[in-house]
């Protein structure tokens, strides 16, 4: 029975990772034509008609998804609409302002005139708010909006905006203008109405951000509250899997439940249990992880309630069957690698090691499952706390017997009005261990190096999975002690260098901004860091750093920050935190304090390995802003790479007059990202590019690049490889000749995902563009 439920499963997932999808109709012709076969091939047909069964369904809903998005007509246009808030805002701030972000159902007052015959009924698009008026669940509102269809950025190593947005199936992103809102009656919000009561009642109850962040993540599944900083606190002990609402949480109210209803009888335990955790999975609104809890628990408690048992392997493939019917995107997120892998490693421990009961189980899973899950995790996230397994076994305990009861009484009480609700006591009651736990770790994350980093490499971790299972098989296996050896050689085992021979030049996406990065050999080259809060996420936290990471960076030799705009240099503090920066060069003076740091002043070079950099602007300490951007030349044998920043047509001129004659480059990074101000025609034509780069936010609010800008390039025969069509763009150069261009959109390409420009393409005639 496994079998088929396996391979369904599979057929669901194949759907996610197809570049295009078919009609569902031709799976399902295959699958008849498999029932027909099934006397020449009694087992292989039916398992093939299955795969066939699965992929239909997961075309299916692929197909449905990519309906429902939102029109290209009705993109970046002001939209009157009515908005009916569907769930409790995340609130966090950003950049001193409140902002609000929320699902929302939206319904057109009227088509604009780009496009007459529009369909009125969006649907549910994810919009951002940043006025003054708080939202709330069950809401109305009738106001001006503007709508983007599904999009995210698209950079190696970095989490998948893009299949998150496309796995709660939202049709469409925005935000909703603060002008002209008017407020409309509310409708009944159900369950949703539930979990505002309980963050309205936590956010009375407790003062300090910090805990009443954990706290609402616990009771109500949402992290927005938890800023980076505490995130990582609890990354480092291996405790971050506890702090939203999982498959464990959903467990645990399941095994409160059932230890209630026992007290009745066995019947009576499974169905309370089973209720228990319905609620707890609809008050952390029905997520993804909830839901595969719920699917495998269901599984169980029904064959239970008949009376029957059931093997955990067929639970585990109804729960995987379950989960692929849902969610035929799971496969592209890490939670269900991790969950998944968690629970099987259970079944196998529990298999292996029958004698283990009590209390000896317990710890015996706490020992395996914290390293195992820690490495498995680093894969994803870098690293690993070295104190996870005495962290769990003491968290476990915590959650189960103090933070989830209260957590459940606390979310029970709160619609009631106060004071009767008791929130006042139980929410500060319940923050106790969260605020020992910050205390905790002030004492010994200054006295220890709690983080390992660890990437483990698609090469060692079968490795590592193969030494851990023999680890904790039976004791009879013969020489099972030598898996120690085995996973000591898959940590020693490294995959090869793949950028020794070549210089790579990556222009990432990281929207309306700019990073860039250069890989020569062992040395690293970091030109600006994105936009964003410096004191929060930004696109350094975001997506910088996380490449760096991908591409083993242990070092930066040299970074520079062209000027002190946010969109260059809000993330210079966090790369200089994560990494050893050995020299820094700064256009202007920035309010923080970087390593080695010294002003950009024409003439000065560096020698990276076979990269020679030398700065051509600024010529003096005058000036700031986007003039005073420190404008680089390097030089890698035959080739020129020129990156100028944010200059304006001033300082183009003035260069030009100057220094002419450096200014020829193969590769040029368009000046201000194609801005009217910048990239004039006497500089394009003394830098004679080859191949031209763009980094700019998709639809963004300046209209960038501009058209004249355009136009200029076309009359050199010039089309820019650009970020927002092309994602992250990697050039990959030789001494003598660029040897590829490529975008990360068209080399991940997803039929859910934004398509890839294929302007790019004519950039550069002589170079293999993929």
């Amino acid at each position: 029975m496994q079998s088929w439920m396996i391979v369904s499963a599979v057929g669901v997932f194949l759907s996610g990772w197809m570049p295009t999808l078919p009609s569902p109709l031709l799976p399902l012709l295959a699958a008849f034509g498999c029932l027909l076969l099934r006397r020449l091939a009694p087992v292989l047909a039916p398992l093939a008609g299955c795969l066939a069964l699965g992929l239909a369904w997961g075309c299916h809903w692929g197909l449905s998804l990519l309906a429902q998005q939102l029109p290209a007509a009705l993109e970046a246009t002001v939209l009157e609409a009515r908005i009916t808030v569907l769930e409790p805002p995340q609130r966090r701030a950003n950049r001193g302002a409140l902002r609000q972000r929320f699902a929302a159902r939206v319904e057109l007052i009227d088509c604009p005139q780009s496009a007459p015959h529009c369909r009125r009924d969006i649907g549910r698009a994810l919009l951002s708010y940043y006025g003054a008026q708080p939202l709330r669940a069950g809401q109305r509102w009738r106001g001006e909006l503007k709508l983007k269809r599904p999009r995210g950025l698209a950079n190696p190593g970095s989490f998948n905006y893009e299949a998150w947005l496309a796995r709660h199936r939202f049709a469409a992103t925005g935000y909703l203008r603060d002008s002209e809102l008017k407020a409309l009656p509310t409708v009944f919000a159900g369950w949703q109405g539930w979990r505002q009561a309980v963050a309205d009642s936590l956010r009375r109850s407790i003062a300090d951000p910090d805990v009443g962040g954990v706290l609402l993540a616990l009771a109500n599944g949402d992290r927005s509250g938890i800023s980076q900083q505490r995130w990582q606190q609890f990354q480092r002990y291996g405790l971050n899997h506890l702090v939203v609402i999982s498959g464990l949480h959903v467990g645990l109210v399941a095994g409160i439940g059932f230890l209630l209803g026992r007290l009745v009888n066995r019947r009576a335990a499974h169905l309370l249990a089973a209720a228990l955790a319905l609620a707890y999975s609809a008050l952390a609104g029905f997520a993804l992880p909830t839901q595969r809890a719920l699917v495998m628990l269901a599984s169980v408690q029904l064959v239970a309630l008949a009376g029957r048992r059931v093997a955990p392997t067929r639970s585990l493939s109804a729960a995987l069957l379950g989960v692929a019917l849902l969610d035929p995107l799971a496969t592209h997120s890490a939670g269900f690698w991790l969950s998944f892998a968690a629970v099987a490693l259970i079944f196998y421990l529990r298999h292996m090691q029958p004698a283990l009961q009590g209390w000896r189980l317990v710890l015996g899973l706490q020992l395996v499952l914290a390293p195992a899950m820690g490495v498995l995790a680093s894969a994803w996230f870098g690293g690993l706390g070295w104190l996870a397994p005495l962290a769990n076994l003491v968290a476990v305990p915590v959650l189960s017997l103090w933070l989830a009861p209260l957590s459940l009484l606390g979310a029970m009480l709160a619609p009631l009005p106060a004071p009767w609700d008791g929130t006042s006591v139980i929410w500060p009651l319940a923050s106790l261990p969260v605020t020992g736990f910050f205390a905790l770790d002030a004492a010994l994350s200054s006295q220890l190096p709690l983080w390992l980093e660890l990437r483990p490499s698609p090469w060692q971790l079968p490795g590592l999975a193969i030494g851990l299972l023999l680890l904790i098989a039976h004791r009879a296996l013969p020489l099972r002690w030598l898996a120690i050896a085995w996973i000591g050689l898959a940590l020693l085992t490294h995959a090869p260098n793949p950028r020794r021979d070549v210089l790579e030049l990556w222009l990432l996406d990281v929207g309306q901004g700019l990073a860039l990065v250069v890989l020569q050999g062992q040395h690293t080259l970091v030109y600006d860091t994105g936009a964003g809060d410096p004191a929060g996420p930004n696109m350094a936290t975001g997506v910088l750093i996380p490449f760096l990471e991908s591409r083993g960076v242990e070092q930066i030799d040299l970074l520079v920050i062209s000027h002190g705009d946010n969109d260059h240099a809000s993330g210079a503090q966090a790369v200089a935190r994560r990494f050893p920066v050995l020299e820094t060069w700064l256009g202007e003076a920035l309010p923080v304090e970087l390593p080695a740091q010294a002003l950009c002043l024409a003439g000065q070079t560096r020698q990276l390995g076979a990269l020679a950099i030398e700065v051509l602007w600024p010529q003096d300490q005058e000036g700031q802003g986007n003039n005073r951007s420190c404008v680089l030349r390097l030089q890698y044998g035959e080739l020129g790479i020129l990156l100028p920043g944010d200059i304006e047509s001033v300082v183009e001129h003035r260069l030009l007059r100057a220094q002419r004659s450096a200014l020829a480059a193969d590769l040029l990074v368009l000046p201000h990202h194609g801005s009217r101000s910048s990239s004039s025609s006497a500089l394009l034509a003394a830098v004679n590019p080859s191949l031209v780069l763009l980094s700019r936010g998709y639809r963004n609010r300046f209209g960038h690049p501009h058209p004249l800008v355009t136009r200029r390039l076309a009359a050199f025969g010039l089309v820019a490889c650009d970020t927002a069509e092309q994602g992250a763009v990697l050039v990959r150069l030789r001494p003598g000749a660029i040897a590829s261009v490529s975008g990360w959109r068209h080399k991940r390409r997803f039929y859910w995902a934004a398509p890839a420009s294929t302007a790019c393409s004519a950039a550069y005639n002589g170079a293999q563009v993929e």
